[in-house]
């Protein structure tokens, strides 16, 4: 099973660094892995929006798809259909997700979290890897 986390970046941070993936994902890790009970560290919160376990479900519930079952108990949330599921556990600042495979998070999850917030980043901290999920828009990369 595959454990991925799940950072809702606010909108100004998320613009600047787009194209600094690297950069995130080394301060995402210093913050979160290294360092994650230093609250003098705490700069995360500048960085990053709250998640909400409730909004989430309400999300979820209202845009997937309807053969899905979403159940939600406490900060958790579970995502399945026939043989498939993902299972996301929300804290304060990121969320904990867990999936057998990248082809279930991303057909049970990830397209419906496009939608709930406008960048967000995921880390796989076991593999190295890591990104946006969401398209960048607002500003021309090129222009005639």
């Amino acid at each position: 099973m595959y454990q991925y986390s799940l950072y809702l970046v606010k909108s100004g941070y998320a613009q600047h660094f787009y194209y600094k993936i690297d950069t995130v994902y080394r301060f995402l890790y210093e913050q979160m892995i290294e360092n994650p009970d230093n609250e003098a560290q705490g700069q995360y919160k500048l960085v990053l929006d709250k998640a909400n376990a409730k909004d989430l479900f309400l999300h979820l519930n209202y845009w997937a798809d309807p053969k899905f079952t979403i159940e939600h108990k406490h900060n958790q949330i579970i995502i399945s259909y026939q043989n498939q599921s993902v299972l996301i556990k929300v804290n304060e600042y990121y969320m904990t997700i867990f999936a057998e495979t990248i082809v279930d998070l991303d057909q049970l999850l990830f397209q419906y979290l496009k939608t709930f917030h406008p960048h967000l980043f995921v880390v796989n901290y076991e593999t190295y890897e890591c990104g946006w999920i969401t398209p960048f828009v607002g500003k021309h990369i090129y222009s005639l």
